[in-house]
């Protein structure tokens, strides 16, 4: 598989990152008081997450790609969030923690991409459906 291939799948990646850095993080758009926005936005994200790597598999049939379409957006993202947590001085607690439940939604998010890329569409379907139980789980 060349560059060519893997590009496109990083680039969705980034910036499905970006936008979540955006609207979660920034909150430039809470922050205009523009909080209805805010908030659909936010659930659009949250359904980004498992939706992206199904579409993207379905359409490109490529496996490696919706792998990673469905990988990296969940653990960067998790990543940028909890970088408090990791500089300057490591939380070695926190740091397995964030890997544990953001590596769990991130092994499901790929697994959709790869039975997407297959034609196994219910078994993607299912897969997004536990991604949303390990997702609400991680709530406190």
């Amino acid at each position: 598989m060349g560059k060519k291939r893997l590009s496109l799948p990083v680039i969705v990646s980034l910036l499905i990152i970006a936008l979540d850095w955006i609207v979660c993080v920034d909150q430039l758009f809470y922050r205009a008081h523009l909080f209805m926005i805010h908030s659909i936005l936010e659930l659009v994200i949250i359904f980004l997450f498992p939706a992206v790597p199904i579409i993207y598999g379905w359409i490109t049939k490529n496996e490696i790609g919706a792998i990673l379409v469905g990988a990296l957006p969940i653990m960067g993202f998790l990543l940028l969030l909890n970088f408090d947590y990791f500089y300057p001085f490591p939380d070695l607690k926190r740091i397995v923690e964030v890997v544990a439940y953001g590596g769990s939604l991130s092994i499901i998010s790929g697994l959709e991409g790869y039975f997407a890329s297959k034609r196994m569409i219910l078994i993607a379907i299912l897969l997004g459906a536990l991604w949303f139980f390990i997702f609400l789980s991680g709530f406190d």
